[in-house]
């Protein structure tokens, strides 16, 4: 498995081209957060206005409480990036060898458009893992909108092996460091 680092221009770029890929047009597009929402950010530039846009967050409990502003951060900004591809890797090992994340699927995910105009649903989100973020975010829409088909796009599918493949996706089996990474650092200049 490889890192890859995507800067601010490329993310756009990689999302426009993710976008490009995806064959229906969706009525709800729901970004999960936090990765997501940036996607969905990045969609929105090119929606149709009559397209919902909503948002659903969960997060692995690896990144949740961690301050942006931490000791943890800077000293991440200040290491080489070879150490910092190596800590990835080995936080990705170490997640897949812990037991498979539960599947909610009593989210609340808001919707204000009638379950009988919803055809078509785009999830957005930025990694693909395990599968259960999306998978759950999936169950949830599919008891909201039974006869709605459900689609998934996602910048990096890191792992293969996930209970659900996304239907778009850029790169596979790659770790992404996005610009809102703790570990992201800018472009050096010179």
């Amino acid at each position: 498995m490889k890192v890859t680092t995507l800067h601010k221009e490329d993310f756009e770029t990689q999302c426009k081209i993710l976008f490009s890929k995806i064959h229906n047009k969706p009525d709800v597009v729901v970004g999960i957060l936090n990765g997501g929402g940036f996607v969905l950010e990045e969609y929105k530039k090119t929606a149709s206005p009559n397209i919902e846009l909503a948002t659903v967050k969960l997060q692995r409990d690896s990144t949740k409480g961690i301050k942006r502003k931490s000791l943890l951060q800077k000293f991440l900004k200040a290491s080489p990036n070879t150490l910092l591809d190596g800590l990835r890797l080995m936080e990705n090992r170490r997640n897949l060898n812990r037991k498979q994340k539960e599947i909610q699927s009593d989210l609340d995910i808001k919707i204000k458009l009638k379950p009988e105009v919803v055809n078509t649903i785009l999830i957005l989100d930025d990694a693909l893992d395990s599968g259960a973020t999306i998978k759950s975010v999936m169950q949830s829409l599919q008891k909201q909108f039974l006869n709605s088909e459900i689609e998934t796009a996602v910048i990096s599918w890191t792992n293969s092996k996930s209970i659900i493949a996304p239907d778009y996706y850029l790169f596979k089996n790659t770790l992404v460091r996005f610009p809102w990474s703790l570990d992201y650092k800018t472009k050096s200049h010179g």
